[in-house]
């Protein structure tokens, strides 16, 4: 239901979830009884136990399908690889884990690594050390480096990495990347 709510409503929300398990089209899709029905309070309690790496796991799943679906013809080229980083806070009640700002708010470090035609790699970073982009970049690159091991990916970088020693420690593990640095910078 949450995935057909996700695709077949322009604004997700508890109430449009309902409506949508409520409707005729839904119940007939799904082979479900007429008379079934369900409230938003069933709903809000069902999602708050979904764990996180369910919708992990079902991305990866269509990632992959849509990938094998669209091989890329130039297998043996290069491939760019976007990566950043974005900080988002909010109030510390409604974030179980994350950076903890000791001013009423938390925040949570995403980086995403983009392809060119959809995410193909993501991180989400709860830990105070990783609210400097020096250190979530690298880590998210090593770790969609691990994952695709015959790469031969280029990362694109923006000016959040400055360590001169880890883009001397990517170019000893054979990560080719590009970078905006700051000037007057020793590594090349």
């Amino acid at each position: 239901m949450l995935l057909y709510g996700i695709v077949e409503n322009e604004k997700l929300s508890q109430r449009t979830l309902e409506d949508t398990f409520n409707d005729f089209l839904f119940k007939t899709l799904f082979d479900l009884d007429k008379s079934e029905t369900i409230r938003r309070s069933s709903i809000s309690e069902r999602l708050s136990k979904i764990d996180s790496d369910y919708f992990r796991q079902i991305y990866q799943c269509i990632y992959q399908q849509f990938h094998d679906a669209y091989p890329n013809k130039d297998k043996g080229n290069h491939h760019l690889i976007h990566v950043d980083s974005s900080m988002v806070s909010e109030a510390s009640a409604k974030l179980l884990k994350g950076i903890d700002h000791k001013n009423g708010k938390k925040s949570v470090k995403y980086s995403m690594a983009f392809d060119g035609l959809l995410p193909c790699h993501s991180e989400v970073f709860t830990k105070a050390t990783y609210s400097s982009e020096d250190m979530a970049l690298p880590e998210a690159i090593m770790n969609h480096v691990k994952q695709d091991i015959q790469h031969q990916n280029i990362y694109v970088i923006d000016r959040g990495l400055q360590s001169t020693r880890t883009m001397k420690s990517f170019t000893n593990d054979a990560v080719t990347f590009i970078v905006r640095a700051k000037e007057n910078r020793k590594h090349i």
